[in-house]
Parts: C-alpha cells; structure tokens; sequence
C-alpha cells in the first residue's frame, strides 16, 4: 500500500518536534570537523506548500508550525529550527514548509553526504524536482527499511539516520524495531532517530515494548501528549522521536524542547523525556509501565 502523502499533514505539532530534534542533532554533528552522511528512509517531497489543496484539507500546520512561526521573535529553544523554516518563506507570511530532507541539506556542510529514500512514485518526483541539481545527495526509490539495512555501516563512519515511517500499514509497527536491531549489528555506533505517532490503539506502547526487549541500549525518548484530542487528530493524540546513541548530555537539550514545543501548543499538552531501557514491561499487558511525567 502506498497512498499515504504527508503533504496531507505536514507542519502539524509533530513535524515542529521531530524538526526541532533533527535541527539540534544535526548541529552537534557538524561540531566536529569529520565529514558525516544522513539518511532519511522515508523521505517525502522534500518542500511542503502550505496553500495546496492537499494541505489545506486538514489545516494541520494552523494548530503546529503557526502558532510557533507567529510569536518567533526573541530566542527561545526553537530559535534555530524557525529561522531555519524562515529561509524558505519571504517576509511575515508562511508559504512553505521544508521536510526532513531539506532541513538536513540545509545543515549539512559541503564534505558531507544525504542518502534520501522514498518508495511512493508520486513523491519520488517531487522529490527529485527539490534537489534537482544538488551535490553529494544520492535520491533512492526503494524500500526505506530495507535500504537501511543495506547500506550501513555508511563509509564515512559517522552518520544520522532519521526513520520516519507513515506506519500506514499496522506491521511497520512490529518490523521496526526488527530492522533496527539489524542495522545497530552491522553500525552498533550509529545514531538513529525514530518517530512513531502516539495512538488511542496502543500500537505505539507494544512496538516501544518491543524495542526495549532488544539488546538495543542507550534509548532516548521524547513524547508530547495531548491531554484533550485535538479534532483534527485522526486518533492520533500525541507524538513521540526515539534516539539512539544520542550525543553526551543531549537529554537536557531534549527535555528543554519538549516542555517547551508541549507548553506552547494550542490546547493543553504534557510532554516527558525518558530512558527506555530504564522502563519496565508489565507483565499482565506486555507494555510499557508509564513514566512518572507522563
């Protein structure tokens, strides 16, 4: 099944905390003068228009990016990922909104390499169109899981792979942390960045309980709920980015922009970071115990 479109969703409060994230993480791995790669295993159009029918649809940017794109003067935690999102619009209107490929191109430094996977055929193109003439960034149309597997260990040694499925199909929610497991044997020092949605379902529970059975170790997560469902929510009613092998110290740099993205939200939002590996599986349901702030 490939019919999902993110163009349908894009800027909504769970792009501004996974943006947010990458930013931070992308800028720490440019601190250091070794060249590094990114790749994007589900890698969307690149550049969202916000005033296309398809976004329109269901509004969702006017409930996450906008709220925080119109009050963005002074510095707060989200300073660097909004004049970032700024480069991409002119003047005080919101046009365009730029995905995880354009924002990781935008950081990234001449030495270093953009891996972009997208299977969807229509956002392959429009993918291609974004980074039409653009050097070291190698455009892949295949499966994003897959791919990833196949080509880590990346030559540069150092890298961030973001793994941001549509979790259109319920099994992505059991094949992740699978696949995860056999790239982190062939790059056990690689970072990775995962987002799932936070759902009514609980699929999201078992595929966190799932990955903390792993011998994965070192997982970081953030999570962002609402306490009242926004309409627009489709049971989708928070919004959560696992890291693994985060940089020394980052759990500070992600609490501040969790608490901050979740105080400043439209409606009221509570948000947690935590240590997977330090949570404990009830053995009655097989899920994760909930963490204190949560």
């Amino acid at each position: 099944m490939l019919s999902y479109q993110h163009i349908y969703h894009a800027g909504n409060f769970a792009d501004v905390q996974k943006h947010a994230i990458l930013v931070k993480l992308l800028q720490v791995m440019a601190l250091k003068p070794q060249k590094f790669a990114f790749m994007d295993t589900h890698a969307g159009r690149g550049l969202y228009d916000l005033g296309s029918t398809e976004t329109q649809k269901n509004g969702e940017f006017n409930s996450g990016i906008l709220p925080f794109w119109t009050s963005r003067k002074g510095k707060n935690p989200l300073t660097d990922y909004l004049e970032l999102v700024t480069e991409f619009n002119r003047g005080d209107v919101l046009n365009t909104y730029p995905g995880s490929a354009k924002i990781a191109h935008s950081l990234m430094r001449p030495i270093d390499r953009l891996l972009l996977v997208e299977r969807h055929p229509g956002e392959f193109e429009e993918l291609k169109k974004s980074f039409e003439g653009a050097a070291n960034v190698t455009l892949a149309k295949e499966d994003g899981f897959q791919y990833l597997v196949n080509k880590v260990p990346f030559a540069e040694r150092r890298g961030l792979v973001l793994v941001d499925p549509s979790y259109e199909i319920k099994t992505e929610y059991t094949e992740l942390p699978k696949q995860l497991s056999q790239a982190l044997k062939r790059w056990p020092q690689g970072q990775f960045m995962i987002w799932y949605p936070v759902l009514e379902s609980g699929l999201n529970e078992r595929m966190l309980a799932a990955l903390r059975n792993t011998n994965i170790k070192d997982i970081l997560v953030s999570e962002i709920r609402y306490k009242t469902m926004p309409k627009e929510s489709f049971g989708m009613y928070g919004s959560g980015v696992i890291i693994i092998n985060p940089p020394f110290g980052f759990e500070a740099t992600l609490n501040e922009l969790t608490q901050y993205i979740a105080t400043h939200l439209p409606g009221k939002a509570t948000g947690a970071v935590f240590w997977l590996n330090n949570q404990q599986i009830n053995p009655e349901t097989g899920l994760l115990f909930q963490p204190a702030n949560r």
